[in-house]
């Protein structure tokens, strides 16, 4: 084996051990759960509902973007107990396919695409909240508040990433507290919607579900039955108001008895988040008519006005503004980390390695992950966001679910104390269906340009990978 490609993992052991395990099974649990829902389940359905035109449809969408999820969380789950360091997928890349390139490449794209995609998308959500809160305090009676334009928005989107990137740089000690707290008000603002929609179930009609199978996309074209391209289409929406479940994969090193609990938060985890999103879907679709739920920019907060008025809608507002909010924060605070730890591997730019004198945070990861987000945050529609980075995201987690596979053929006799449930059909239907989502990005004529954009930002990390391994190797 080559220097260039010698995995070095002698270190990452002893840097585990280093670690406190603080975080018990309530805790990582709580992880999940906290990164699962954060946006998209206030954000999505509209575009889904528009994408596919139908009621059935719609909730066809959440319950397979669910079941993939949750099938891609039992493969990360016997991964995680398999090897719980810190760093999640990072390591499971690493540890199956032994090739710096892939982990490079993993890495160059989360810099510049995925995590910045992601930040972008959750903030562009808490601007279209914040408008709804404007709009709803400013209005003196029923639709005549004041209405922000889309720029307006955007611009909202990227001061709200700014802003707490410089907050992460001076410091991380609050950090744990907070993203509890915004965890409960999401937690507890979804919840809410939910139980009052089923208990006022009158304010709505069964009559919103009909027809269907059938009706009109967003567009006005009518839709019948099943299409592929609009299906693929709304699993970009869908995919993304789930992911959440590989994050307590990065925290395995800081986990108690991982083993154990690691695969425990991610089934508990994701099983709660399917129930609550489609219980959610369910509302939405009972409470609005159904055009009014593929038109809607904020339809938490028109069911909450349907069901008990204008402060409820300001109720459900707030309540989602915050969860965006400390959802920014966790995934600023996260991101920069991985960022850091790839450039003292001399894997990226050295630049990243430097530390705040004072604040001891690796300042400047910070603030390059915050200036990008911010950048793709002035892009003004949420699917648009989304769809620069659903490609490059979802690829590599088909090679996280096939490292399942691989090392299951390279490292039989390593010690697995759980293992992935339904194998081989978990990581195999996993696999199938998103490598079936990845041609409808492909092939779909709104999106093809965005996801283009996607991989050339990949691609022009290949001669950055060979620059930097030559200056390794000297």
């Amino acid at each position: 084996m080559s220097q260039v490609e010698e995995i070095r993992t002698d270190s990452t052991d002893t840097e585990e051990n280093e670690l406190a395990r603080g975080l018990g099974p309530l805790e990582v649990t709580t992880i999940i759960v906290g990164g699962a829902i954060g946006s998209g389940i206030f954000q999505a359905p509209s575009s889904i509902a528009s994408s596919v035109g139908s009621p059935g449809m719609t909730l066809v969408v959440w319950f397979v973007c669910g079941l993939l999820a949750l099938c891609g969380g039992l493969c990360i789950a016997e991964l995680g107990a398999m090897m719980p360091r810190t760093g999640g997928q990072y390591v499971y890349l690493r540890e199956a396919y032994r090739k710096r390139w892939v982990t490079f490449i993993y890495g160059w794209s989360a810099f510049w695409l995925v995590w910045p995609v992601s930040i972008a998308a959750v903030a562009n959500v808490f601007a279209n909240y914040l408008a709804s809160v404007v709009n709803i305090v400013t209005a003196d009676t029923p639709g005549t508040g004041i209405v922000m334009d889309e720029i307006s928005k955007a611009i909202i989107a990227a001061s709200c990433v700014l802003l707490l990137t410089i907050i992460n740089v001076a410091g991380v000690h609050w950090a744990g507290r907070v993203t509890n707290w915004f965890t409960y008000i999401k937690v507890g603002a979804l919840g809410g919607l939910v139980v009052l929609g089923l208990v006022m179930a009158s304010k709505g009609s069964m009559d919103h579900f009909s027809p269907f199978w059938g009706g009109s996309s967003g567009g006005g074209s009518p839709v019948s039955g099943f299409a592929f391209g609009a299906f693929g289409v709304a699993m970009i929406t869908g995919l993304f108001s789930y992911e959440g479940w590989t994050f307590s994969s990065y925290v395995a090193g800081e986990t108690r008895n991982p083993r154990r609990n690691l695969p425990l938060s991610i089934i508990v985890g994701m099983l709660f988040v399917m129930g609550i999103y489609m219980l959610a879907n369910f509302v939405y679709i009972l409470i609005l008519p159904f055009e009014q739920v593929q038109t809607s920019s904020w339809i938490a907060a028109d069911v909450m006005n349907v069901l008990v008025g204008e402060w409820g809608a300001l109720f459900i507002s707030i309540g989602v503004m915050c969860s965006t909010f400390g959802g920014v924060n966790v995934q600023i605070l996260v991101a920069p980390r991985i960022f850091y730890a790839m450039a003292k591997d001399g894997l990226f730019f050295k630049s990243l390695t430097k530390v705040h004198p004072k604040f001891r945070t690796p300042a400047v990861s910070i603030l390059c992950q915050g200036v990008l987000s911010a950048l793709f945050a002035l892009t003004p529609r949420y699917e648009d966001i989304i769809s620069y980075g659903a490609f490059t995201s979802y690829s590599f987690s088909i090679l996280a679910i096939a490292a399942v596979i691989v090392l299951r053929f390279t490292r039989p006799d390593a010690e697995r104390p759980y293992k992935a449930w339904g194998y081989p059909v978990t990581p195999l239907l996993f696999l199938a269906v998103i490598t079936g989502y990845l041609v409808s990005l492909l092939t779909n004529a709104e999106f093809i340009f965005n996801t283009l954009i996607g991989l050339g930002i990949v691609a022009v990390g290949i001669p950055f990978y060979f620059y930097w391994e030559k200056k390794n190797s000297a």
